[in-house]
């Protein structure tokens, strides 16, 4: 999917986009609408260098959330499940079997936590910024005084 934005902040390579709400966007759902909004704010890689109030184009990568949603349940319930067993079957106690079983699922929650704030660092929340369309008028005004 591509979609023009407006930047409204840049942070190191992130910048956080407002993008209106068109037709074909109600069949995407990658930009995730809210009931009745009109406009979103997402974060991007902003590998194209763009600045508060240019104006862009973005690019979104396929849409994950299935796939996200499946490691948010199945690591946590994974990692539980190899707490009961080694508590039932290496402590062979009911009491140790719960406690781990409880262990794994708050680690395996803790891990999934991590994971996500790594991913979204590095990647820009599945989003890039790949072109500015329009400048911002401060930069306009500098470049006219230039020439």
């Amino acid at each position: 999917m591509k979609e023009t934005a407006n930047v409204i902040k840049t942070t190191g390579k992130i910048a956080v986009l407002e993008i209106l709400k068109r037709p074909e966007c109600d069949g995407c759902g990658i930009c995730a609408f809210r009931e009745g909004k009109s406009k979103v704010k997402v974060k991007a890689l902003n590998t194209a260098c763009a600045k508060a109030g240019d104006t862009v184009i973005v690019k979104a990568e396929k849409d994950h959330r299935a796939f996200a949603s499946f490691i948010v349940y199945i690591v946590p319930v994974l990692l539980a499940g190899i707490g009961v067993l080694i508590g039932w079957f290496a402590l062979a106690s009911e009491l140790w079997a719960a406690m781990l079983c409880l262990a794994g699922f708050i680690l395996g929650f803790v891990l999934v936590v991590i994971a996500d704030r790594l991913a979204a660092k590095s990647r820009g929340f599945g989003m890039e910024v790949v072109e500015i369309i329009n400048t911002t008028k401060e930069e306009e005004k500098e470049n006219g005084e230039r020439t």
